[in-house]
């Protein structure tokens, strides 16, 4: 199992679409959890975003990354066996405005959706104001804000202080992500911030389910 767990690392980073899902096909036939797999599929698809960022890869590969996310998680769905799962309250993603990129948003709000959590994916590139009308509309208590540019940041901290205008920052946790750190967390206003899927989905299940705030750590 761990063979394939490896390999599916080193398939992703090379882009191989069709070793990708013979691994993924060959792994559920075996019985290994999903969420596994598709934890192996972030991290290969993280190597694929250090490789973009050192030149040797190009915008089209993170596409084709993306590509091939949506179609492991389709057939991780349907392979899928249904059982009563918690209900969980939505949770608002988008990208802030001014930034287009979605990548990382989009594994993360695909492993979410795998894992009980109702998304309103609002896209990229989104407003302030759009945050806010979907928090109301959703009656949601958590926002998680992304962004892989330095302008991001401005959109961040302005989508926060929109939130309390409104009224809504005491009832809302912001999580930051993408090229976030702590030093942008504490610029923005935000609560939390992650760069990877499975620190947002542990954050989101403790505020929401366990009710809880835990410590950030770096």
């Amino acid at each position: 199992m761990l063979k394939i767990q490896k390999m599916l690392v080193g398939a992703m980073a090379r882009l191989d679409e069709t070793m990708v899902m013979n691994l993924v096909k060959q792994g559920l036939q075996m019985g290994i959890n999903p969420y596994v797999l598709l934890e192996e599929i972030r991290i290969g698809t993280d190597r694929v975003g250090e490789l973009y960022s050192k030149g040797e890869y190009f915008l089209s590969d993170l596409i084709m990354a993306s590509e091939i996310f949506k179609d492991v998680l389709t057939l991780v769905n349907q392979d899928r066996v249904v059982t009563a799962v918690v209900s969980y309250p939505t949770v608002i993603f988008g990208t802030v405005e001014d930034d287009i990129h979605d990548i990382g948003k989009n594994i993360t709000t695909g492993i979410m959706r795998y894992n009980g959590f109702d998304i309103c994916d609002l896209g990229v590139d989104v407003p302030g104001p759009k945050f806010i009308e979907a928090i109301e509309k959703y009656n949601s208590r958590v926002v998680c804000l992304t962004g892989l540019i330095t302008e991001a940041f401005d959109s961040m901290k302005n989508t926060i202080a929109l939130l309390k205008e409104a009224g809504l920052r005491s009832r809302t946790t912001v999580i930051i992500g993408g090229l976030v750190n702590e030093s942008v967390k504490n610029y923005t206003g935000a609560d939390y911030w992650a760069t990877d899927c499975t620190k947002v989905n542990e954050l989101c299940r403790n505020i929401l389910v366990n009710n809880k705030r835990i410590m950030q750590s770096s």
